[in-house]
Formats: C-alpha cells, structure tokens, sequence
C-alpha cells in the first residue's frame, strides 16, 4: 500500500445487482478520489454466464500499476492540463480521469466495454463531478470529430495484434495537434511498441508503483508533434 492509496474501503452492490464492489480513497497531491472497484471473482461469473468468458473481457475490472503512475504524472503536472478538454481511451474503471476532472475544462472518460463505463459514471456521481461525460468508445472506431486537446492512455499495449491499430492512432492523434499521454509499465512487450513513437516524445517518467507489495516499474510518454 503506498502513499497513493488509503485504508478505508467499504463494500456493496452496483446499481445494476450483478456485482459487488468495493470503494477505495486514493489521495493525489491533495486531490482525493473515491474509485468503485468490483469484485474480480463476481466479474468472472458474469461473463461466464453470458458465455464472454475470454481473458481481455475482465481487463477494465481491475485497477492497474500504470494508472496509479499516471495519476501521478497528472498531479505533478496540473499545468498540462487546466483548461483543456482531456480523453482517456480504454479507460477501465477510469481513475486518472477522475483525477483529470479536477483540474480540466472537460473530461471524456471511455471504454469499449459498457459495463465498464456504467461503473465509471457511478464514480463520477461519487465524487460530484460534473465536467465528466463516460462515453462507450472502440479504438477501432474513434467517433468523428473526436478532437480533445491530451489523450490519456493507461497499459494499453498488452496484446501485439494491436500495437499497428494502436501506433497508428496515436500517430494520427499528435499530428492533429493532440497532445498524447502513454503510460506502460516496463514489460518486454513495451519497448517494440514504444520504440517507434520516440520521435515525437518531448518528456519522459519513470515511476515504481507498489500495490499489494508488488512493485511494477512503469514508464510515461508525454508524445507531441
């Protein structure tokens, strides 16, 4: 447990009935976010039951090193984003959006999978915010006119069919002006995805997050044009 995190956490039921889930406070330079987080074996029977039972569906279910490390980089650097219009992609349960709320103009919190952006709103309802709007959105089909001015986006390459899908997207993102923040945690995987983005990154962090006693390295990209 690290200075991120705080103890009380207090556990029941969302507002659909399908799980239970547990609230937790984390504290960020003074910023504090309550985060619904849902049971992860509850999860795992829901999606059996619907016969969507393959791994990728319970990634956004759980909190990760590298949104922690994000939320970091996001309280030390509240400059990069007051004012503006903010968008985490692949959100999961969304914290660094929670904690980008507090210092932007507006912030679209998304993820492909409904469940998860059904959690998100209830997040968002938490903690009063309401420059917040949580969006179902598919990397592979970005709305038109999705224009924000910081993407945010969190252990996003885990899986190498879709890095090309992926460089591409944040190539088309900063060459539309679009300031790009990619944080992953420092697994092998990482470096060939990472790699041929490097010419546009203008500021690079390194953060070691301790969860359950568990320390993960990670890394963050601030990627320009």
């Amino acid at each position: 447990m690290s200075e991120d995190f705080k103890a009380n956490r207090q556990t029941t039921s969302d507002s659909s009935g399908k799980w239970e889930y547990h609230k937790q406070s984390f504290c960020f330079n003074n910023k504090e976010i309550q985060l619904l987080i849902p049971d992860s074996k509850a999860i795992h029977q829901h999606y059996l039951q619907v016969k969507e039972s393959e791994g990728k569906m319970f990634y956004w279910a759980r909190l990760w090193p590298a949104s922690i490390a994000l939320c970091r980089f996001i309280a030390d650097n509240e400059n990069l984003f007051q004012h503006k219009k903010v968008a985490e992609i692949a959100a999961g349960l969304g914290l660094p959006s929670l904690l980008a709320a507090h210092y932007s103009k507006e912030v679209n919190c998304s993820d492909y999978n409904a469940d998860a952006v059904n959690l998100m709103k209830q997040s968002v309802a938490l903690n009063g915010l309401n420059n917040v709007e949580c969006s179902v959105i598919d990397w592979h089909n970005i709305p038109e006119g999705f224009s924000p001015d910081v993407i945010l986006l969190s252990d996003i390459n885990y899986d190498p069919i879709e890095f090309i899908v992926l460089q591409q997207l944040i190539t088309s993102f900063i060459q539309k002006g679009i300031t790009v923040i990619l944080c992953t945690p420092q697994r092998l995987v990482a470096k060939a995805f990472v790699e041929p983005l490097l010419h546009f990154c203008k500021q690079q962090e390194n953060y070691s997050i301790d969860m359950d006693n568990i320390i993960t390295e990670t890394s963050l990209f601030v990627l320009t044009n």
